[in-house]
């Protein structure tokens, strides 16, 4: 008898996730319309020349910093375009890298204004942003 209502249950389960359930035609034209206007709005987004993504963790009194541009290139022996990153905190310079990825060492406690600024190699600015952070 348990063996029997132990491969019956499952069963039912199954069963049941296999009904015919055909969505209304109308609901499916909306559903296709909306992946539609968001497939043209990302579209739109990759077109934009400042489609830059800044990640930043903190950890301890370390602030790590991951920059993402599909335009500029940090690495010199690269077929783009070249750039560097400067960064500022609470209007002081924190440093001037030349890669993607950095990390700045013994940030002050408290909280800090962050000022990200990526130039590219000809001196003209590419992308800013401001960003706060916060040391405990």
């Amino acid at each position: 008898m348990r063996k029997i209502l132990l491969f019956c249950i499952p069963a039912l389960f199954l069963l049941n996730g296999c009904n015919n359930d055909v969505p209304d035609p109308e609901v499916k034209e909306k559903g296709q319309a909306k992946a539609q206007e968001a497939q043209n709005e990302t579209v739109s987004a990759v077109a934009m020349p400042k489609d830059v993504t800044v990640h930043t963790l903190v950890k301890g009194n370390n602030l790590y910093v991951d920059c993402k541009a599909a335009t500029i290139s940090f690495r010199e022996d690269s077929d783009k375009e070249t750039g560097k990153i400067m960064l500022s905190l609470d209007g002081k310079p924190a440093g001037v890298f030349n890669s993607a990825a950095f990390v700045v060492r013994n940030v002050a406690t408290g909280q800090h204004l962050a000022h990200l600024k990526i130039v590219n190699n000809k001196g003209t600015n590419v992308f800013e942003k401001e960003f706060n952070v916060i040391i405990n």
